[in-house]
């Protein structure tokens, strides 16, 4: 989608008693596994997980939706306007967007970050920036666009982070959180996207399978079919059937084969949403549906989602299966709208944020 959509959504104020700025280096990636470090680094020597950022590059295919209603992009939406007009919607957007923005971030903040906190005594971790354990804050060159990136880590929760930004001169901010669980578990990984652009939510809510589901009859059951207590005795599958049958909730398709090829989780939620209190409160409520299922599930110690954890063999496909889900963001059209309005290299460091840790081998051999 927008993981799609979003490098754009990005960006997040860490909560105070998260910032923690002296913590020592997290460590690496490489918990319970089978594996040594010589074994992953000759696994992940292929050049199929070597870093891509070829997003960013000139000449790339550039996302439609969120680039079009920012203005990123030019021939539609703002970016189809006469330079003045432009400016002036831009000027009404932000003026409105702004609060919704904000109400937007306390969901990603004071409800996805917090509860994860509270299950797993999150700590701070560095960025790609300064490799320092308090959040980051970027802006573009103008000083129009602002916004903050953070990463954490607790318990088998590998890496998390959080990125948004605002742009007063187009109107439209973005903002995301994206866990990363370690080897310990098969669960899948969690990400939480949501945009205000126009009078319109963007949100991309997903749990990232780590396996074939089409060979993984049991996982794919486990994961995105059977009912879970703390969904209230709903599957993910009936919370997304919810939204189909919601005439509010718009589906969004993207036009870009490298963002469907990402979209391969049967209950993906990826949807445009007229914005109103009882939408708001819609999505805020989907958004903890899916984080505190994901959570449980993290925590689970026997079943599908630890079965042969540690052989080789369910090593291999998780490291490789890993490495390749967490670069999708470099592949993702929409960063290359992210680098035009914060230049290449600040995009870079945000996508490797998004990556991994700094102080991990497996990320800063990449």
């Amino acid at each position: 989608m927008a993981v799609t959509k979003m490098l754009l959504l990005s960006m997040g104020v860490a909560t105070a008693f998260l910032a923690a700025p002296h913590l020592p280096p997290a460590t690496t990636q490489l918990r319970a596994t089978s594996l040594s470090e010589a074994e992953v680094k000759k696994l992940l020597s292929g050049s199929e997980f070597a870093m891509d950022i070829s997003s960013i590059t000139a000449g790339s295919e550039k996302e439609t939706y969120i680039g079009q209603g920012s203005g990123v992009n030019e021939g539609a939406g703002l970016g189809g306007l006469i330079p003045w007009l432009k400016k002036s919607v831009g000027k009404v957007l932000a003026w409105k967007n702004r609060p919704v923005y904000d109400k937007l971030w306390r969901v990603i903040e004071e409800d996805v970050l917090a509860t994860c906190d509270e299950r797993f005594g999150l700590v701070a971790a560095p960025t790609w920036f300064d490799n320092q354990t308090k959040p980051y804050e970027f802006s573009s060159e103008d000083g129009k666009c602002t916004g903050t990136v953070a990463a954490y880590r607790g318990g088998n929760i590998d890496w998390i982070t959080t990125c948004k930004f605002f742009s007063s001169a187009l109107g439209f901010g973005n903002m995301r959180i994206d866990g990363w669980l370690d080897r310990s578990t098969r669960a899948p990984h969690m990400a939480v996207h949501l945009c205000i652009v126009f009078n319109v939510l963007f949100i991309y809510i997903n749990l990232v399978p780590r396996t074939n589901l089409v060979l993984d009859d049991d996982y794919n059951d486990y994961v995105y079919g059977d009912p879970k207590k703390s969904a209230g005795d709903r599957s993910l599958n009936d919370i997304q059937n919810e939204c189909i049958d919601d005439k509010a909730f718009k589906p969004y398709f993207s036009k870009s084969h490298v963002v469907k090829a990402f979209m391969n989780a049967p209950t993906t939620l990826l949807y445009t949403v007229g914005y109103s209190n009882k939408n708001f409160a819609k999505v805020r409520q989907i958004a903890m549906d899916y984080v505190r299922v994901w959570l449980d599930m993290a925590q689970e110690n026997e079943g599908v989602l630890v079965k042969n954890i540690d052989s080789r063999d369910v090593q291999t496909e998780l490291l490789q299966t890993d490495v390749r889900i967490r670069q999708f963001c470099g592949r993702d059209p929409d960063t290359k709208n992210v680098a035009n309005i914060l230049g290449l290299d600040t995009t870079d460091k945000l996508v490797r944020t998004l990556w991994g840790d700094p102080n991990d081998p497996i990320w800063a051999s990449r």
